[in-house]
C-alpha cells in the first residue's frame, strides 16, 4: 500500500490522506505536552489551597470538632493534588467522563453551583457606587436660582 502512495503525484488527495495521520500525531503529542505541564500547574494551585485551608483551621484552636472539619477537607484535597500528579490527563479524563455519566444529576447541581459562586464572586467584585446620602457635596458652592 505504501508503494501506492509513494507512486501518486504530491499534490493528491490519497498522498494528502497518508500525511495527515503525522500531522494529526503531531498536533495530539504538542497537546499532551501542554495539558502534562498544566497538569503540573493545577497539582501546584491545589495543594496551594490545601495548605490555605490548614493555615485557616489555625484560627479554629478553641473549636477542637471546627478544626478537625478543616483538616479532613486540607487532608482531602493534598490527596487529590498528589493523584493529579500520578496519573495522565487521558486517565483523569476518563474517570471524570465516566462519574458524569453515572451521575448527571449531580453533575448538573455542581455545575450549576459552580456557576452562582462565579457569578456571585464577580458580581462582588465590582465597586459598588456610593449612595447619594454618603455623597459628600462641596461645602463653598451655593445654589444659584433661576433668573
Amino acid at each position: 500500500m505504501s508503494k501506492i502512495f509513494n507512486d501518486l503525484p504530491s499534490g493528491s488527495a490519497e498522498r494528502e490522506v497518508g500525511t495527515l495521520g503525522g500531522f494529526t500525531g503531531s498536533i495530539r503529542e504538542q497537546a499532551e505536552s501542554y495539558t502534562e505541564k498544566r497538569k503540573a500547574d493545577v497539582s501546584r494551585v491545589v495543594s496551594d489551597v490545601a495548605e490555605a485551608i490548614r493555615a485557616s483551621s489555625a484560627d479554629f484552636g478553641s473549636h477542637q470538632h471546627v478544626k478537625a472539619f478543616f483538616d479532613s477537607a486540607a487532608d482531602g484535597i493534598q490527596e487529590l493534588s498528589e493523584k493529579i500528579d500520578q496519573r495522565t490527563f487521558g486517565e483523569i479524563y476518563g474517570e471524570v467522563e465516566a462519574t458524569v455519566r453515572r451521575n448527571p444529576g449531580v453533575t448538573v447541581a455542581a455545575a450549576a453551583f459552580a456557576g452562582f459562586v462565579l457569578f456571585r464572586f464577580l458580581k462582588a467584585s465590582k465597586i459598588p457606587p456610593v449612595p447619594r446620602s454618603y455623597a459628600m457635596v462641596p461645602v463653598d458652592v451655593l445654589p444659584t436660582q433661576d433668573v
